[in-house]
């Protein structure tokens, strides 16, 4: 039977059996199951849109891990999917290893269809079907499944579908999505938190400055038997010794007590920011406080008083070297880091960058009244960025870009906080390289030069990411030798410290 003659008696079936289905998440299972099995695609996914945010929410997938699905969240006009929401036509890419702004999240995937599903007025949401095989969906199916979808969106209103879905996973916010991305490496920590964050284990969060330690924290908290107790913070950066002491263990006011950090979290968490910098006193003195569980305030009944607090701290560097060192306590970071966690920078996982920018970019808009969006253009610079303060500057440039700026669709010489010409910064934002050395051709146009220029950008990023020469190799596709071998005799290279 074709699929001509079937995809209306398909829609009669899916209407009748998911009146028999208890809940949002088998209705929604159902349908798919039922649209990948009809058109023959392996794998697939229905995502709903969020009106206000303009990003699309994937609420059924097949073939594709738990995690990834509740971290998916697919900003307007990004990837396949946001690009068939946002010009509300069908999108086919027959090879998705060809087609740069892909969005990896099944392995297996060779060939897309992202079909909208709309109305007269906006985009309720996207049916993707997927193949495992290049160049799959032929142009009597892609003609097929769009009219299927145009009934299946009828069906999704009348039966309330995609309002229900979108409320339910509104209701089901999770602590742990707040931290936003689909990056494998932000994937592993959030599967990471899940494990660790019910139990009462301390946890040292090491990450660059601005990387998100703190929300890691936070997260840690609010999944744990202690989410309705106290969550406080303290950073010992920036602080004198005296000012640190009060914050953390309490101080006197005239003869009144008032309570430090330690004390005011009882019962909760407390996340020490920058523990790295905590003096020596000051170390084991925590130490000896969270071992003895002891309350450090000079007016509480020692008996009845006993200090029950969960630690996470966070630190930029590995404070096993500090040890080595002498300067930080064996006993104290042993007692703090029963669990290590470490967040990726920006830089290593730039896919999930076009998410965070249109998160912050729905944040600003709301609380500035404005109504700006991203070119195509200004995603891929932000995208190329080599965001040394991770994701809190990128926070910060974003902000800037919807208050200063008077352009409503954002370009790439939007994020220029300098005041520098535009005529400048679009010129700077064509070329390529690491901010310093574009690559853009000069009189010498030999090909072996252009080379050796971008093979020496790549070189400069692999040591960004990786600590060793080998793990730096491994990142190029490269023996070490052959890196070696580079390092000595790459001109572009000269001076350059590994």
């Amino acid at each position: 039977m074709s699929v001509k003659q079937d995809f209306s008696g398909a829609l009669r079936k899916i209407q009748k059996e998911i009146q028999q289905l208890p809940n949002i998440t088998d209705r929604l299972n159902f349908i798919l199951e039922m649209t990948l099995t009809l058109f023959g695609a392996s794998t697939g996914s229905i995502s709903i849109m969020d009106q206000e945010e303009k990003v699309l929410t994937i609420v059924a997938a097949k073939g594709m891990d738990w995690e990834k699905k509740i971290a998916a969240k697919l900003p307007f006009n990004f990837g396949v999917t946001g690009r068939a929401a946002s010009t509300r036509e069908i999108t086919y890419v027959p090879d998705v290893t060809l087609d740069k702004d892909y969005v990896k999240l099944i392995e297996t995937v060779r060939s897309e269809l992202a079909i909208p599903l709309l109305t007269r007025d906006s985009v309720v949401g996207v049916l993707n079907l997927e193949s495992d095989k290049v160049n799959f969906f032929s142009p009597d199916i892609i003609n097929q499944a769009t009219l299927f979808a145009s009934q299946l969106t009828i069906v999704i209103l009348e039966e309330r579908i995609a309002k229900e879905a979108f409320e339910k996973s509104k209701r089901e916010e999770d602590p742990v999505e707040e931290i936003l991305g689909y990056d494998p490496s932000i994937l592993f920590l959030k599967h990471r938190i899940r494990q660790v964050g019910p139990s009462d284990i301390s946890v040292m969060i090491i990450g660059e400055e601005g990387a998100g330690k703190k929300l890691v924290a936070k997260a840690l908290h609010f999944i744990s038997q202690r989410k309705n107790a106290p969550f406080h913070t303290v950073d010992c950066s920036g602080l004198s010794y005296e000012l640190l002491e009060a914050e953390l263990f309490g101080s006197f006011s005239g003869k009144i007590f008032n309570q430090g950090k330690l004390e005011q979290s009882n019962g909760g968490s407390l996340y020490i920011e920058s523990i790295g910098d905590l003096p020596s006193n000051l170390q084991n003195k925590l130490f000896q406080t969270l071992r003895d569980k002891s309350i450090p305030n000079p007016n509480a009944k020692k008996k009845e008083e006993v200090l029950n607090i969960r630690i996470f701290t966070g630190s930029k560097r590995d404070l096993l070297e500090d040890i080595q060192k002498e300067t930080f306590s064996m006993d104290l970071y042993y007692r703090l880091a029963e669990v290590p966690l470490r967040v990726p920078p920006l830089r290593e996982r730039r896919g999930d960058i076009p998410l965070l920018a249109h998160h912050y970019l729905y944040l600003y808009n709301k609380q500035y009244g404005k109504n700006k969006s991203f070119s195509t253009e200004a995603l891929r610079a932000l995208t190329g960025m080599p965001w040394s303060g991770n994701v809190r500057q990128l926070q910060s440039v974003i902000q800037y870009a919807v208050l200063v700026p008077q352009e409503t669709v954002l370009e790439p010489y939007s994020f220029q906080q300098d005041g520098k010409r535009e005529e400048e910064l679009r010129g700077k934002t064509s070329g390529f390289g690491d901010g310093t050395n574009v690559l853009t051709p000069s009189e010498n146009l030999s090909l072996n030069l252009a080379i050796e220029k971008l093979e020496a950008i790549w070189i400069k990023e692999a040591f960004q990411r990786a600590s060793t020469q080998e793990e730096a190799a491994k990142l190029l596709g490269i023996s070490r030798g052959s890196l070696q071998y580079k390092l000595k005799n790459n001109q572009f290279l000269g001076g350059f410290s590994t």
